[in-house]
């Protein structure tokens, strides 16, 4: 199965947990959602961010994949000093599926609400916008993290990033960012 058609089944099957009430809602974040702003880059994975409904929990969302799609899950779950709480993996095809909980994540669950709905391999699907996903790659910041943001910029709302880079205390990792990265170039 190729990449496109692993993104096409993944995104499939979170579309009908939505339909069908499971989850309240998901958006495309990663490497694949800044292909959506800026010029693509390669990637490995799927990077979703999803918000269950009440009635089950991260744990039933994960037997869900596993009966349907087939698939070993794994799930990580956080801790007090951790900004994720709950994250499932699984593989389909060639690519991995990474989910984050917006359980306890409210710039996750932010981010969702405030997502755009883009084409990416011919499908339509909810994708972050460029101040979210740079917030959100701010929070690991690897060395990949860093490139990213330095590309969604051009995209970005300075104004809107910074406003809700001070709500969610990353103003502060924003600002030391931008200084060191004036500083290499």
């Amino acid at each position: 199965m190729s990449i496109v058609e692993s993104f096409r089944k993944a995104i499939t099957f979170f579309e009908e947990l939505h339909r069908e009430g499971l989850i309240i809602d998901y958006a495309l974040i990663g490497g694949l959602a800044l292909s959506a702003w800026v010029k693509p880059r390669t990637t490995k994975d799927v990077d979703l961010v999803v918000a269950v409904s009440r009635q089950i929990t991260w744990k039933d969302l994960a037997s869900s994949i596993e009966t349907r799609l087939h698939k070993k899950v794994y799930l990580q779950k956080g801790s007090k000093r951790t900004t994720i709480q709950e994250k499932l993996s699984f593989m389909i095809g060639s690519i991995e599926v990474d989910a984050i909980s917006t359980k306890d994540f409210e710039l996750a669950l932010e981010a969702i609400e405030n997502a755009v709905t883009a084409e990416i391999f011919d499908k339509n699907v909810k994708v972050i916008t460029p101040e979210y996903l740079i917030l959100l790659k701010l929070i690991p910041l690897s060395p990949q993290d860093k490139i990213d943001i330095r590309a969604l910029m051009k995209k970005a709302d300075i104004k809107i990033l910074k406003m809700l880079a001070e709500k969610h205390s990353l103003l502060h990792k924003f600002d030391s960012m931008l200084t060191k990265g004036k500083n290499v170039s």
